[in-house]
């Protein structure tokens, strides 16, 4: 048996290892997180996530890592050209440190935003020395992974033991071309592998969940904001604890497309987009783009906390008065709430309180993108204010791809997005009541995170979020009716009155669509025999309990109850045996006699070259069925030889053309099987 142990220090004598384009994992089989396509492909040589299968997108798009302890393993990463400027001391503290880091820690982060449910350890590696920097291509860091497995026990990093170490940080020394905007420095990124693609294994798991960050950030030149002042610093923790979230599982929420869309908000370029704005650790909160002074990252919004389980969301309808929510940053009871708009379709608002003044390390965000135009604005003058966050969720729109806020021509609107309050599409910049530029609801560019951009008593006109103001409540599908008005913040509790009618009855049998157990089918009796959340006209297992629904044949009836759950004609010949398990599914033989023991019963094959129905004759029904299994995915015929009606040993489009010139042309019979 080997033995091994992790190190507190790495180092070689001499640089065994150079950083080189060579092999590595599939790349077409990983979701890399923000890097631009063009920039993915000139360092990875390929396109990442072409090669994904639907099943692999789903899995990737659901994966959340929900144990208390996330494990860590951070391999610093250096070049001669490009050595490193802090110590692995400095940076330990930085990433992994507990109440020690000046400002607060990427764990302490985790921390604060789990509400002590997301422990971040791990072990931060010495320098190692990757030879000489050749620029942004191709970098295959996951080779350091090989070299550390003689030294290194991966599956001391692997918290929840599902297989995968937890999450593996290449922290590479210089800065990033996602601050920088040079060509040559490599941009950020997270990749997430499909399972069984990642690297390794390395004592037994596998490297699924990497992500790469810098050591610097270059500083801006405080006579120019918009230009750098040549120096750099040590980066603060706001890019990691992005990055680290994506192995967390959680998607980004900033604008992926570049779309215009009018409908919520002014956007007139819209390549500047964000729908969270810096809201959230997932937008740009994370990368902190837009506020330069403040070198905290904002905490994650509700929806990604809801996602990992962090919080649990207490759904609101009909009208509160004086109803109490808490600060978001320290409360977990009574600190989210959820307003049903379409349940069916996954359309909601959260509401969350959030206070820069709450009693934690972080979320204490500025607004400086007035920086880009020192002319025109005021440097550094939108501190934050506490405010109601509202944000509209569509889960439905995003639930095809792992990119969450696609806005694509089918898909008007973002899957998350937070209402901006008192901003006016419809007015332009120069008329806007709010002003030219003012700290409340301010015209330039309403992406931008501003004491306004919050729902908030201490704002004239902007404490009340109903259909008739803007933006107004009404929902992506259609009106919603509901009506948020904040009355007062005392300390850390916001007082609001909450008036969401949710009366919807789509099929008109007097339940409420959101307490209806069969929205969509008329039951005004309720009936449930099972006792689960489906009623019987609707429960595709009326009689057997089973909440998820799940029909894989999609023959109707649920697998719970399902006699054959893969046969969509369950047991078409009636001989009692499932179509899977049935050499000749359309033809009575419960005796399964097969005589040449070919795997193709004696009762159905070969009888009649065109019979895809094995009814005894060739018709338009057998060419419909030949096309569809040809074409569309349909049933094979019970008698695969049926299909290869030429009978040229194959099954092809000519096989298709024979059908049709026997049937209506006055064609050849199909020829015999014997």
């Amino acid at each position: 048996m080997k033995h091994k142990m992790v190190l507190k220090t790495w180092a070689l004598a001499g640089a065994a290892f150079l950083l080189v384009p060579g092999a590595q994992a599939d790349v077409s089989k990983a979701v890399v997180w923000d890097i631009p396509t063009d920039v993915a492909v000139k360092q990875f040589g390929a396109l990442p996530g072409s090669a994904l299968t639907a099943d692999e997108i789903r899995s990737i798009s659901q994966y959340r890592y929900t144990e208390d302890t996330l494990k860590v393993l951070v391999i610093c990463v250096e070049w001669w050209d490009r050595p490193h400027t802090y110590s692995r001391e400095t940076l330990d503290s930085m990433l992994l440190s507990r109440d020690v880091y000046g400002g607060g820690s990427l764990a302490d982060y985790f921390d604060e935003v789990s509400y002590g449910q997301g422990v971040v350890v791990g072990q931060v590696l010495e320098w190692y020395n990757a030879g000489y920097y050749m620029g942004n291509v191709q970098y295959n860091f996951e080779a350091l992974l090989a070299e550390l497995d003689p030294v290194v026990d991966f599956s001391q990093f692997d918290g929840n033991g599902d297989g995968d170490v937890d999450a593996v940080i290449f922290l590479r020394s210089g800065t990033g071309q996602e601050d920088s905007r040079e060509s040559e420095d490599i941009w950020s990124y997270a990749m997430s592998y499909a399972t069984g693609h990642g690297p390794g294994p390395f004592d037994g798991v596998h490297v699924s969940h990497w992500n790469t960050s810098p050591e610097l950030r270059p500083l801006r030149d405080p006579a120019w904001p918009p230009y750098f002042s040549g120096l750099d610093s040590l980066n603060n923790i706001r890019v990691f604890c992005h990055e680290l979230a994506h192995n967390f599982g959680l998607p980004d929420l900033y604008d992926y497309d570049a779309k215009t869309d009018t409908t919520t908000y002014f956007t007139p370029a819209d390549s500047n987009d964000h729908p969270v704005y810096d809201w959230c650790l997932m937008g740009y909160g994370g990368y902190g783009i837009f506020s330069i002074k403040s070198r905290v990252p904002s905490h994650l919004c509700g929806w990604s906390k809801m996602q990992i389980g962090w919080l649990d969301p207490i759904e609101v309808t009909g009208t509160c008065e004086n109803l109490v929510l808490y600060d978001v940053e320290t409360h977990t009871d009574s600190s989210l709430y959820r307003l049903p708009i379409r349940p069916w379709e996954g359309e909601y608002f959260l509401l969350e309180f959030r206070n820069p003044r709450a009693g934690g390390k972080f979320d204490k965000l500025d607004s400086d993108f007035s920086v880009y135009f020192p002319n025109t604005l005021a440097y550094g003058c939108d501190t934050l204010d506490g405010g109601l966050i509202i944000t509209h969720v569509h889960d439905s729109l995003g639930a095809w791809w792992f990119r969450i806020n696609y806005g694509w021509p089918w898909y008007p609107h973002y899957t998350v997005a937070v209402e901006d309050a008192g901003y006016n599409p419809a007015i332009n910049m120069s008329a806007n009541p709010e002003g030219y530029v003012t700290d409340s609801a301010q015209w330039w560019y309403p992406y931008e995170t501003r004491k306004g951009a919050a729902f908030s008593p201490n704002v004239p006109g902007q404490n009340l979020f109903s259909p008739t103001t803007y933006p107004s409540s009404d929902g992506y599908e259609g009106p919603s009716g509901i009506i948020v008005r904040v009355d007062s913040i005392v300390g850390d509790r916001m007082y609001l009155y909450v008036h969401n009618p949710f009366f919807y009855d789509a099929d008109g049998d007097g339940a409420a669509d959101g307490a209806d157990n069969c929205m969509d089918t008329y039951n005004p009796d309720q009936a449930n025999a099972d006792g689960d959340q489906f009623g019987d006209v609707c429960d595709n297992c009326p009689t057997v309990t089973n909440a998820d629904q799940a029909d894989y044949d999609e023959d109707g009836i649920g697998d719970a109850c399902d006699a054959c759950p893969a046969d969509p004609f369950n047991d078409a010949d009636g001989d009692t045996l499932c179509a899977e398990g049935d050499n000749c599914p359309n033809a009575y033989n419960p005796g399964q006699e097969d005589a040449n023991e070919d795997g193709i019963g004696d009762a159905c094959c070969c009888l009649l070259r065109g019979d895809m129905n094995l009814d005894g004759a060739v018709k338009v029904s057998d060419l419909t069925m030949l096309i569809n299994f040809l074409f569309r995915g349909g049933p094979a015929s019970g008698c695969p030889e049926h299909a290869d009606v030429n009978g040229d040993g194959g099954v092809a489009v000519s096989d298709v053309t024979a059908l049709i010139t026997y049937l209506f042309r006055g064609g050849a019979a199909p020829p015999s099987c014997r």
